[in-house]
């Protein structure tokens, strides 16, 4: 018999609607990813133009070497395309924005592409693919330093992985924070509780740190098997060519999207079930995969919602970050809108792991028992 008391879930506007009026108490917690943002934005770019056009020119070198004349010919539009192209990314690759190259990074006013959970299906998995979409960035900072040029592969390597890692104890730091108000025990359950000691001090922070890292890695690396597949019929296709290869990779793309669109949404509380029950990153990613297979029509809607959301919003902050002052704006709208939309699924989160406990607790309940 199903217990009366099992708790109802909280729905998409009603976990939005907390986390925004949660963030709007929490200024000083708005400001940490503002000063992140701001930061990018007054520094100066680290640059690796010259890298790049060494890169295109020994990708050239053997493509010259690997062809005969005549068939190097045929290639020459298509080489002038190539070093357009590198052209077009060397002028705005900065290596800073590693520090939100994550899968736990909140979404920038800044960055052009952001591969992180909140905007998984535009960024993480149709801009991969060639179908992002581009928007209009904000003004420069009006004060223009020259860019610093990494000549180095090496040195660029390390910074990457140097601004990546920085990126994550910013993460575990401000999620440490964020998550106040949802560490503790879950009420009406006998689930031991989420005791906020745990991440506390510096040892606390490095651990969490270390756990974020892990489920970055995870998730980098799941979605990095999936996308094999259609990388391998994209080459087979442009290789054979023909209906047969053309078919083979439609559907080979089509399984690929539907696989990393299952993936990336049952992980998507990976991170809660570190941070705010303590469990074990490859446990909390079976829990986070449960909880969206008992729920998955609701928690679909909330990361398209969210999705929506910090994709419009995004556009509108390149659409009005055209002067100084605007860009500030659209910086600290876009910190506040971030810290919500993070609160609004720790809340989201919180109502699903009762209900879902609840509910479990319920059904072992012997017949007749209340």
């Amino acid at each position: 018999m199903k217990s009366k008391f099992v708790s109802p879930k909280i729905g998409v506007i009603d976990a939005l609607a907390t986390g925004l009026a949660h963030a709007a108490r929490r200024p000083w917690l708005v400001a940490i990813p503002a000063l992140v943002d701001l930061g990018l934005w007054l520094a100066p770019r680290l640059s690796v133009k010259e890298l790049l056009q060494h890169l295109g020119l020994v990708v050239e070198g053997l493509l010259r070497a690997g062809y005969s004349t005549v068939q190097v010919a045929g290639l020459d539009e298509m080489l002038v395309m190539f070093h357009e192209s590198i052209q077009q990314l060397s002028t705005s690759v900065n290596l800073a924005n590693a520090i939100g190259g994550h899968w736990l990074a909140l979404p920038s006013a800044l960055m052009p592409v952001q591969a992180n959970r909140f905007t998984v299906f535009t960024d993480g998995i149709l801009a991969p693919l060639g179908i992002g979409v581009k928007l209009t960035p904000v003004a420069a900072a009006p004060l223009q330093w020259a860019p610093i040029e990494i000549k180095s592969a090496w040195l660029a390597v390390a910074i990457v992985v140097g601004f990546w890692l920085v990126g994550h104890l910013l993460a575990a730091l401000y999620l440490r924070a964020a998550a106040k108000d949802w560490l503790g025990p879950v009420a009406g359950t006998e689930v031991a509780p989420a005791r906020a000691a745990r991440w506390q001090g510096l040892r606390g922070l490095f651990a969490l740190t270390l756990r974020l890292i892990f489920v970055s890695l995870l998730i980098g690396v799941g979605v990095s098997l999936l996308f094999t597949p259609l990388l391998m019929a994209t080459s087979i296709a442009s290789l054979v060519g023909g209906a047969f290869a053309e078919l083979a990779f439609a559907l080979t793309g089509g399984i690929t999207l539907w696989l990393l669109l299952w993936f990336l949404t049952s992980a998507f509380f990976t991170s809660e079930g570190v941070l705010l029950d303590g469990v074990p990153v490859l446990g909390a990613l079976l829990q986070s995969a449960a909880l969206v297979r008992s729920n998955g029509v609701l928690t679909l809607g909330l990361v398209v919602v969210v999705n929506l959301l910090m994709l419009g919003f995004r556009a509108a902050w390149g659409l009005l970050g055209q002067t100084p002052v605007t860009v500030l704006a659209a910086i600290i709208g876009n910190a506040y809108l971030a810290t919500g939309v993070l609160l609004a699924v720790f809340a989201y989160y919180d109502g699903l792991r009762k209900h879902w406990i609840m509910v479990n607790a319920a059904r072992s309940t012997p017949t007749g028992q209340s």
